[in-house]
């Protein structure tokens, strides 16, 4: 039987299937990867069981969504439990102890101004241990990490899956409705779960579910990301970039940084930085290299600081623990500040 604590090319190429397109039935899956529907359905139930993989949901995209970027400093040796407090907010959407110019980094995600300000004057108030706290408004996003991809399918299996992917390009909703947050609530915490039980989490009927989740998955106002342990994917190392560049050819760069395979998101801010690169690295050797690369390839970039994370907490509403396995996860309905 294989070792619960490894992962095999089988394995890789099932978690790359369902990055792009995380609730493809069992049959397509099998026939990309190429083993049948139920070797495919066990394998995922063996890797979500142990915690190593997983699908999420973020929470539905609204017209006024507010997220910032949060730095803070702590008292000598409180980093992991001020993250761990943190962990347990809706808002705090992705959480890690960090080395560098800061202890903890977190993402917060909120559905208007008016929580995102309560949660940053408000809620960090009550936080203990607290030195220094920085937050940084998020103002565009080139790419973030449902878009980063394993790389272990070969160009024909990307293309079928790219051609079963439900992509209608509809416009967005509109306002998500209270049923529209409960599917995604759901979601989050099983990003395959059943239409049944969709609808009883929203209230409503099975047909009604399948076509507003169409709708909202097509339109990107609900975004399902399939993860892998990170060290199990490779590239055991996260690290993050906080640069200045030009406002003039701040687009240029954001996109540029996107299409590089190592990154996993590129967000331009308002701060003492307006660029914060995050990337995942086979080694710490590569944070010095891939730096260079960026900084000579692209001339208007000036990479002001950089920190490594040194302890996942938790990553877009799961609880991770030290090697980034999922043991749980938090409710991410955002819309109300603990």
């Amino acid at each position: 039987m294989q070792d619960s604590a490894t992962v095999d090319e089988v394995d890789l190429a099932l978690v790359n299937a369902l990055q792009i397109r995380p609730r493809a039935s069992w049959s397509l899956v099998g026939r990309v990867v190429g083993i049948d529907p139920v070797t495919a359905a066990r394998r995922w139930e063996r890797l979500e069981r142990n915690g190593q993989a997983w699908i999420s949901a973020y929470p539905p995209i609204t017209p006024n969504q507010a997220n910032a970027f949060v730095e803070i400093e702590c008292e000598p040796g409180r980093g992991v439990p001020v993250a761990e407090e943190l962990a347990e907010d809706p808002q705090a959407m992705t959480v890690d102890v960090t080395a560098g110019g800061r202890d903890v980094l977190v993402t917060v995600c909120a559905p208007n101004p008016q929580v995102l300000s309560s949660y940053l004057l408000e809620r960090m108030s009550r936080v203990r241990h607290l030195r220094h706290v920085r937050s940084h408004l998020v103002i565009k996003t080139y790419t973030e990490g449902s878009r980063w991809r394993l790389r272990a399918l070969d160009q024909e299996q990307l293309a079928t899956m790219a051609r079963e992917a439900d992509d209608s390009g509809e416009q967005p909703a509109g306002r998500p409705s209270e049923e529209d947050w409960a599917i995604a609530v759901t979601l989050a915490a099983n990003g395959r779960a059943a239409i049944s039980e969709l609808a009883e989490a929203a209230s409503t009927s099975a047909s009604t579910v399948r076509r507003r989740l169409a709708r909202l998955i097509a339109s990107q106002q609900l975004r399902l990301r399939c993860e892998l342990a990170r060290t199990l994917t490779g590239w055991p190392v996260y690290a993050w970039f906080f640069a200045k560049v030009a406002t003039a050819h701040l687009d240029e760069t954001g996109r540029a940084l996107a299409r590089i395979p190592e990154v996993r998101s590129v967000t331009s801010t308002a701060g003492p930085y307006n660029l914060i690169i995050s990337v995942w690295l086979r080694s710490l050797v590569d944070v010095q290299e891939l730096e260079t690369q960026m900084t000579r390839g692209l001339p208007h970039l000036d990479v002001i600081d950089r920190s490594i994370a040194v302890r996942p907490v938790k990553l877009v509403g799961r609880l991770l623990d030290e090697r980034g396995c999922a043991t749980g996860s938090v409710s991410l309905d955002t819309r109300h500040c603990p």
